[in-house]
């Protein structure tokens, strides 16, 4: 096929879907019919990842905007980036109604290396016990992590920040006294003298 009849192909088919409003469906659409799955840590972190989604506005069909692999028809840079980062939400929510694990997004740096890792430890703990608070710090987390990948929303992934490093703290607070109070339970069944141990029930054989 000719050059000029490929680009007035790819021409038309951008106006047609622009007049249609149907350019192409997003995670962001998708998510209007989607429940939360699995355990209560997993239903808060749906609810969170789907806040921050739609917190972002009508932006999901930019991201679908390119026309080929490369990108090179796109409708506006600066909309596309805010709506790749609602959709990239869009997706974690998505992962989850499906039964999916979502881990944090990853590190960069040695610091932010750390402090994931201080996440995953008090999330391993705390998680299902406090489900809304180990929610919500995972969330910050990547609120702050994905908002950084995109340069108009640096004060927004400020603001994560800021919230993650309470959220981390009081996360990592209820996980340590979960695992005292795990350890004290722990202590006080080896200390107690095997005669006061409640004994199991023997069963007799019938004939």
């Amino acid at each position: 096929m000719a050059k000029g009849t490929a680009a007035r192909l790819l021409s038309a088919t951008a106006a047609a879907a622009a007049l249609c409003g149907c350019m192409n469906f997003s995670a962001l659409d998708d998510l209007g019919t989607a429940s939360p799955a699995g355990s209560p840590f997993d239903k808060a972190l749906f609810e969170d990842y789907a806040f921050l989604a739609r917190s972002f506005g009508e932006m999901g069909q930019a991201s679908y905007a390119a026309f080929d692999q490369n990108a090179s028809y796109s409708l506006a840079s600066a909309d596309n980036q805010v709506a790749a980062l609602a959709n990239a939400f869009a997706d974690k929510a998505l992962a989850i109604s499906r039964g999916e694990v979502v881990n944090p997004e990853p590190s960069r740096d040695i610091k932010t290396h750390d402090l994931r890792d201080r996440l995953v430890r008090a999330l391993t703990t705390g998680s299902g016990v406090y489900p809304r608070d180990a929610a919500r710090a995972q969330a910050d987390w990547d609120c702050w992590r994905l908002n950084l990948e995109v340069p108009s929303q640096a004060a927004a992934a400020e603001r994560c920040h800021r919230s993650f490093e309470v959220t981390l703290v009081r996360l990592e607070s209820e996980a340590k006294a979960v695992a005292a109070a795990a350890a004290a339970e722990k202590k006080a069944a080896a200390q107690t003298p095997a005669e006061e141990r409640p004994s199991q029930p023997v069963l007799e054989d019938s004939e």
